[in-house]
C-alpha cells in the first residue's frame, strides 16, 4: 500500500484522500494487532516493564489517534469513493 501511494505521488496525482487515509486506518491497526499478539504470547511479562512491549503497545494506541481518529479517515475514504462513483467511474478501486 505505501508503495503504491507513493507511485501515485511520484505520478502527480492526488493520493490524500483514498489511499493515505487507508493507510492511516489499516498500518496503526495492523501495528497494534501485531503488539497485541506478542503480549498474549508473553504473558504477564509482556506487560511488565522488563519487555518494550508494553511502550509498543501505548505507542500503537497513540498511533491510532494521532493524525484524526480513524471514523474521520473512513468517512474520507468513504466521500472520495462516491464522488469518483458519482463522476462516471467503476466500483472496481482494484484497478485504479
Amino acid at each position: 500500500m505505501t508503495i503504491h501511494t507513493a507511485e501515485v505521488i511520484d505520478s502527480g496525482l492526488d493520493p490524500r484522500t483514498l489511499r493515505i487515509s487507508a493507510l492511516k486506518v489499516y498500518v496503526p491497526a495492523a501495528h497494534e494487532r501485531v503488539v497485541d499478539r506478542a503480549i498474549q504470547v508473553h504473558g504477564a511479562m509482556g506487560v511488565s516493564g522488563d519487555t518494550p512491549l508494553a511502550g509498543m503497545y501505548t505507542g500503537a494506541r497513540t498511533l491510532r489517534i494521532a493524525d484524526g481518529p480513524d471514523e474521520v479517515h473512513r468517512i474520507l475514504i468513504a466521500k472520495n469513493v462516491l464522488k469518483v462513483y458519482h463522476d462516471g467511474a467503476s466500483w472496481d478501486f482494484g484497478v485504479a
